[in-house]
């Protein structure tokens, strides 16, 4: 009603035309009802029109049109006011609308900046005192953004002599608060230590909260709980704000369970837990992983009547997409908007690394566009986020193109080095480097420790060190990284020096970091600077460090290198004042070091000084000295002993080391033994008993292991059985190998190609090469594809029973099937071609083998001369000889020892010392031969042919050469062009290729076929039919038809080579 009125009341201007002449009484009057009517935009109006009919007003009018501007926060207008009038009226009110003013820039237009330059106006200028309030309003503005260095020139302006304001707990909090918020809570505990000490403050709950977080963050816990308990003696009342300040501490300290004492004891006072000690809950079980019971908080919250704000589903989200249950986290976002919540960034932000976590990057950008779309605008926050997830996965090029459309800051840059850091990406390094300094963001520590470490990396040391040096004019201080960091630089720069010279310096500092200590330990270590590294790692023991057990073993290692077992036992000694539970570790881990060294007498020595110390010996050092006195063949019974009455027989360590020992004495007995033993407990066999027979040659009694233990044997995987199927095929043993590989089947594991290959080579080694075929073709049904390996084998063996047209055969269809031969398939070929006289066909898989890459080597060289010189062509071995050492290859042993034989017998004596000269110059074919005089006791070979060549007696030379020919060469490459299967008494008979021909088996043939009916079974019943022939062994008839010429006795060769041919 009374405004309705005055909506109608006539403008000034009309009220003047009908003759009213108001007087600045009436004017001010009714300014002054406007005013306490709360009528400031009419007050404005009228000072207009006051304006416009020239009635100027006195000091009162413009004082109420300030306040009235005031109230509209028409800042900017009341400043320009108030500067004119203060000009045109003395007795103008001066204090009170400035603190007015300067509190409506500060406060409501949170412009800090602007309100201390009217406060410095009106003190220097004007001559004008704001109240302390104006003062504490400024520097609570100040702290809470974190600008602590406007926010201690204004209190040093409130303390100045001039002043003498006192400032109260509203300061005090504030500053404190602002200490902690730009994360130096040192300056906070000093600057309350200090107006403490002053006697101006009494603190109350909201300045002791702020000191209790500032303590917090320094992790000065043991202060916290003084605090508080003087607080309690002060008889101040606890608040909400004070007990999630000292949860939030507790949380920092992970005492999880002191931090729900004060949850319960603040419900239990009265206290209703707000949104904000809610909140800090849910966030630090959503952070630990738990997010059923940050779940759990939320619904006891809404169930207590606090209402979640943003913050609180937002620490929700976070728990779930840490456990990576993305799909639950996207029903939150969907309940926050359902519910009419805004969404935020950090929301959002979550979100983008939750999937992000998972590697959905596409995903990340889909939300990146949805919070377009919502009028979310992201920040460097969001983006640093995708960026850091492109990272992760490897794109890092990618996550460098989109730091391109946003302006990053340093988390942006220090993400893109530390990971191109990790690439080891020069340019990458370089180029972020630059687009840093371009950008003149402002650098932090972490930053710093990052860049430093991509210097390095760089291998720019200057610049590191140059960086390094700059912190404090970037009034940044040194933390442990940044020495770990530098120091760990130097020393893998090999800059031991300049290292030495960084820890040095970082000890001089308060910093306690192990992580230093040991980087510099490794350094040393590495540079065999033992002395030195043992005195850090004496300091670390001294400064209470943990013990590091990496660098413990680099240190055993660096010293057994140098000084070998005794050295460690030294180092153990001068250990010995290290504290007993350290010191016992030590023991224990030297003593497991020199087992695996295989030093037991040094391990017994350190043994021997853990009974002195009475230390604890665990079972493992037990285990380990025990397995390497069995393994050496030592004492170890008075061990076992103590072993035995130290942890009994229910230790596993125990059981299994006596199955150990059992196995490797006898398999058959030690299955007597682990029936026995598993009456009482579960044992079974060590896998190291059995890799132990299978490393000392005993493929046997590694076979037998296996099928005695049946289960009881942990072999998991194929690898095991392949190196024992191996392992017993190259000992002959070929039906216990393929029973294994039955064996292995049933077990479940199926054996791959590796396996195959290794039980064809058996095959073909005892020359039963229709087995090896079936085997061979048997792949295709057992879905198993031949490898490299598979058909040079197979062509290896054939060429050496002289099958070449079947040889050549399968290497067409191997090269067909798009593998390709290596130098050995090729040399196997060509070697087999020139000794059965087919020089043609070895040239030209000569040249094909230089078309396809390969490089000829001394074998093929060899082989090939061996042809000319079997068809007595010696022109022809001296061409080729001479062609290809212009290339720079030379035949090798054999080789030269065929064309010195080869021009001997053709008596070019003088041409055959030339060769044998030349020879003698071949580093390979020396070395070969010096290794000879380990097995001949006389003068050096060496030496003794070079005597041979000067004086020219070849024919002597020749028969030295042919005599080291037998001992290297006793069988292979040697012993002829035409080489029989090696058959021995330990092996069963097989069916050579002959059995191809399709005559049915005699009544003598049918008397052996076992390991034909297993390589059957192992081919899955592959039907090749064949015949089964007998060879006598080539070496046998070879040495007799030899021994029968040299006597003259020709007619008895020719009957013997008939036999033998009559037999092939």
């Amino acid at each position: 009603m009374f405004s309705s009125k005055l909506s109608r009341v006539p403008s000034l201007q009309n009220m003047l035309k009908i003759g009213f002449d108001p007087t600045l009484k009436s004017i001010n009057q009714f300014l002054l009802f406007l005013f306490q009517a709360h009528k400031f935009n009419s007050i404005v109006q009228f000072f207009f029109q006051l304006n416009s009919n020239q009635i100027k007003g006195n000091s009162q009018t413009h004082s109420i049109i300030t306040k009235a501007l005031l109230k509209l926060h028409k800042f900017e207008e009341a400043e320009n006011l108030m500067n004119t009038q203060m000009i045109k009226f003395l007795n103008f009110p001066r204090s009170r609308l400035w603190d007015s003013l300067i509190q409506g820039f500060c406060v409501i237009q949170n412009h800090p900046e602007k309100a201390l330059l009217l406060l410095k106006d009106c003190l220097m200028n004007h001559g004008i005192l704001p109240s302390s309030f104006t003062f504490s309003s400024l520097i609570h503005s100040f702290s809470s953004q974190g600008n602590m260095s406007r926010a201690i020139e204004v209190l040093e302006l409130m303390t100045d002599e001039k002043i003498r304001y006192p400032y109260d707990n509203f300061v005090c909090s504030s500053v404190v608060s602002g200490f902690c918020k730009i994360g130096k809570p040192e300056l906070a505990i000093g600057f309350f230590e200090n107006a403490m000490t002053s006697g101006t403050l009494r603190p109350n709950i909201a300045t002791y909260t702020a000191l209790l977080s500032a303590l917090s963050i320094l992790g000065r816990f043991d202060k916290v709980y003084d605090l508080v308990s003087g607080i309690d003696k002060q008889g101040l009342a606890f608040d909400v704000v004070m007990y999630s300040s000292w949860i939030c501490g507790c949380y920092k300290d992970t005492d999880l369970v002191e931090a729900f004492r004060k949850h319960r004891e603040m419900v239990d006072k009265g206290i209703k837990p707000d949104v904000f000690s809610y909140t800090i809950l849910i966030d630090k079980f959503s952070k630990e992983g738990n997010v059923e019971k940050a779940t759990g908080f939320l619904w006891k919250m809404l169930k207590d009547g606090v209402k979640a704000n943003v913050v609180t589903y937002t620490a929700i989200m976070l728990g779930f997409c840490k456990k990576g249950k993305l799909e639950e986290a996207f029903t939150i976002l969907k309940e926050v908007e359902d519910m009419g919540i805004e969404v935020d960034e950090f929301m959002y932000a979550t979100l983008i690394d939750g999937v992000c976590r998972r590697g959905e990057l596409d995903h990340a950008f889909d939300l990146l566009h949805e919070m377009e779309k919502k009028m979310v605008k992201p920040s460097i926050i969001t983006y640093n986020t995708v960026i850091n997830g492109l990272c992760k996965v490897g794109r890092t090029f990618e996550a460098d193109k989109f730091l391109k459309r946003v302006d990053g800051d340093i988390v942006t840059y220090s993400t893109l080095l530390h990971h191109y850091t990790e690439d080891e990406n020069v340019h990458g390094i370089l180029e972020t480097k630059r687009r840093l300094e371009d950008a003149g963001v402002a650098v932090d520590v972490a930053a710093c420790n990052v860049l430093i470490k991509a210097l390095f990396v760089v291998g720019a040391f200057e610049d590191a060190h140059a960086l390094y040096q700059a912190m404090p004019e970037m009034n940044l201080i040194a933390d442990s990284i940044t020495y770990c960091t530098m120091i760990n630089g130097y020393c893998r720069a090999e800059r031991i020096e300049d290292a030495l010279e960084l820890f040095d310096e970082f000890r001089s500092k308060s910093l306690n970091s192990v992580a230093c200590y040991n980087c510099m330990i490794s350094g040393l270590c590495k540079k065999g600077m033992v002395d030195m590294a043992f005195e850090v790692f004496t300091e670390v023991e001294q400064k209470g460090f943990a013990l590091d057990v990496g660098i413990l073993m680099m240190l055993m290692k660096t010293t057994f290198a140098q000084s070998g077992a005794k050295g460690v036992v030294n180092l153990v000694y001068k250990l010995e004042n290290f504290r007993a539970d350290v010191y016992g570790v030590i023991l224990n881990d030297a003593i497991c070091f020199l087992c695996k060294r295989g030093s037991p007498e040094a391990a017994i020595e350190v043994y021997a000084v853990m009974r002195r110390k009475r230390s604890t010996v665990t079972s493992k050092s037990y285990h380990s000295l025990l397995e390497n006195l069995i393994d050496k063949g030592c004492l170890m019974r008075p061990f076992l002993n103590i072993f035995l009455k130290d942890y009994g027989l229910a230790e596993p360590r125990v059981s299994r080391i006596l199955v150990y020992y059992s196995c490797l004495k006898d398999v058959n007995s030690s299955q007597w033994f682990v029936k026995k033993w598993k009456e009482s407990s579960a044992v079974t066999y060590p896998l190291a008993a059995f890799r132990r027979l299978v490393k000392d040659g005993r493929a046997l009694d590694a076979y037998k292991l296996v099928m005695v233990a049946g289960d009881s044997l942990p072999l998991e995987d194929v690898v095991d059985y392949t190196i024992l199927i191996d392992s017993i095929c190259k000992a002959g043993y070929l039906s216990q190998a393929l029973d294994l590989c039955v064996f292995a089947r049933s077990k479940g594991i199926t054996p791959d190609i590796v396996t195959y290959n290794s039980v064809i080579n058996g095959l073909c080694r005892q020359g039963c090469l229709v087995e090896a075929f079936r085997l061979f073709d048997s792949l295709d049904k057992t879905d198993l594809v031949p490898s490299e390996i598979t058909y040079a084998t197979l062509i290896d063996n054939l060429s050496k029973q002289g099958f070449l047209l079947d040889a050549r055969q399968l290497f067409d269809s191997m090269v067909s099937k798009g593998y390709k031969p290596n130098t050995h398939v090729y040399n196997s070929l060509i070697d087999n071609f020139c000794k059965f006289g087919k020089m043609d066909e070895a040239f030209k898989l000569l040249y094909d083998m230089e078309m396809k890459g390969f490089e000829p080597n001394g074998f093929t060289i060899s082989a090939l001369i061996n042809g000319y010189c079997q068809k007595g062509d010696m022109e022809g071995a001296l061409d080729f000889f001479s062609e290809f050492k212009k290339k720079d290859i030379v035949p090798d042993f054999l080789g030269f020892v065929y064309m010195v034989r080869g021009l001997h017998t053709k008596g070019r004596i003088e041409e055959a010392r030339n060769i044998l000269g030349e020879m003698l110059q071949s580093e390979s074919v020396v070395e070969l031969i010096n290794t000879v005089d380990k097995e001949v006791e006389s003068e050096s070979v060496e030496s003794f042919l070079i005597f041979l060549c000067e004086q020219g007696r070849i024919s002597d030379a020749v028969v030295v050469l042919n005599k080291i020919a037998s001992i290297l060469y006793p069988v292979r490459r040697w012993s002829g062009a035409y080489k029989g299967s090696q058959l021995t008494n330990k092996h069963s008979e097989c069916r050579s290729l002959s059995s191809a021909v399709s005559e049915p088996l005699t009544s003598n043939q049918k008397s052996e076929i076992t390991d034909s009916k297993k390589v059957d079974k192992l081919a899955e019943n592959y039907d090749i039919s064949g015949k089964r022939s007998k060879l006598h062994d080539f070496g046998f008839y070879y040495s007799l038809i030899g021994s029968l010429c040299s006597k003259g006795e020709l007619q008895k060769a020719n009957e013997l080579v008939n036999e033998l041919l009559s037999s092939l």
